[in-house]
């Protein structure tokens, strides 16, 4: 299976599949296929009724995703300006991915959710849904905008804003803290959400967060 980056103002990533491989990836992103290419479903599992309508309603993560079988090509993109980046993961290396920016992922990487609890401000979304994806295989990813990648160090921190996060290793904690403007009551009841990053592990941003902004 070779997955090929086809640049442009909005990208897309070029699936070659032999006979019996397979990729998976979020209904609706596909762009063409050849006609010898297979079309399945490939159900989510984990999490019970509450959490599949949590996560499929409140957050960007699908009920169930499409797995396509070779052999053939298969273009896959997003709506949106942006990079694509192509990861290949070791055996049982791990990264969580922010919902909506999954390609494309090897058939032969473990899928699972995971989410980050949000500060639960009155009035106000809060949380993230991750794809966590287990390797080995190769995952294809679309950031909007530009994505910039950086390694933390063990204790090492940084704050992304919540819609900026695009992958971290699985080694990275994940947690969403408030950010006050300032002293007193006022800065408290303005304080900004954000998501807090502790190392040791990669991570990379997007610099356009696809929820806040149109294409």
């Amino acid at each position: 299976m070779e997955l090929e980056c086809l640049p442009g103002l909005v990208p897309t990533v070029l699936v070659t599949l032999g006979a019996n491989e397979a990729v998976y990836g979020e209904h609706g992103i596909m762009l063409f296929k050849d006609p010898p290419v297979g079309v399945s479903r490939k159900t989510v599992q984990g999490g019970g009724l509450l959490q599949t309508l949590e996560r499929t309603t409140v957050g960007g993560i699908p009920f169930f995703l499409t797995e396509f079988t070779g052999p053939g090509h298969v273009g896959m993109s997003r709506d949106g300006t942006g990079e694509v980046r192509i990861l290949e993961l070791a055996p049982n290396q791990t990264i969580d991915v922010a919902e909506g920016s999954l390609l494309c992922a090897d058939a032969r990487i473990r899928y699972g959710m995971e989410y980050v609890k949000g500060t639960h401000r009155p009035g106000r979304m809060s949380g993230l849904w991750l794809d966590r994806l287990t390797g080995p295989g190769k995952v294809a990813v679309h950031g909007y905008g530009n994505i910039l990648s950086m390694t933390l160090a063990p204790r090492e921190m940084i704050h992304v804003d919540m819609g900026g996060m695009l992958w971290k290793d699985g080694s990275v904690e994940a947690k969403t803290v408030n950010l006050p403007f300032g002293g007193g009551l006022l800065g408290k009841l303005e304080a900004y959400e954000v998501l807090e990053l502790i190392g040791p592990g990669q991570i990379a941003i997007q610099s356009i967060d696809p929820k806040s902004h149109h294409f």
